[in-house]
């Protein structure tokens, strides 16, 4: 019995931290901004597409295609936002054995060769997205390239925050 009162409490506490941790924002910043617009605008289609199915029985055409190509942008733009918030994956084993400046050195490489894979993305979107030009989409008469210069611009916008932080890691003194 006194066992189950003490799991319950670890349960209790560990709830409580991550209820504390989905409730703070203060790391939010006017950078998110247009990345919540297009998530709101994401969230507004695909609600129109359920309602025009579902409750009025006739499907409005666009919207599907509509929510893929703001779920996509949605996806590409959270990556600047994981950049700006240094939440990217990495493997955090290495440099808690290591020195201080060789730990510094390597999170300033890792920064550099993530920056370089976004950037080289980013180039190489350039291409497809000029070789898309003259596609139309489907259901409405636009060009699908506005859909890849916006994935572009989210690529390189990451590949400088990542720039940016590796040299701010770089000039930051060792603790």
């Amino acid at each position: 019995m006194n066992k189950l009162t003490s799991d319950s409490e670890i349960a209790k506490e560990i709830t409580s931290q991550i209820d504390a941790q989905q409730t703070d924002i203060s790391d939010i910043s006017w950078w998110d901004a247009p990345i919540f617009a297009v998530f709101w605008a994401l969230i507004l289609v695909v609600f129109l597409q359920f309602f025009s199915r579902y409750v009025l029985n006739n499907s409005i055409s666009w919207t599907e295609e509509i929510a893929r190509y703001l779920l996509i942008i949605v996806t590409f733009s959270g990556a600047a936002i994981c950049a700006r918030k240094k939440s990217h994956i990495y493997l955090d084993f290495f440099h808690l054995y290591i020195p201080k400046a060789a730990s510094r050195a390597l999170f300033f490489l890792m920064d550099l060769a993530t920056a370089g894979f976004f950037a080289y993305a980013a180039w190489s979107g350039v291409t497809l997205a000029n070789r898309m030009g003259r596609q139309r989409m489907i259901s409405i008469d636009l060009s699908r390239s506005w859909m890849f210069w916006a994935v572009i611009v989210c690529l390189a916008l990451t590949a400088a925050i990542t720039l940016v932080r590796a040299f701010y890691t770089l000039r930051r003194p060792a603790p």
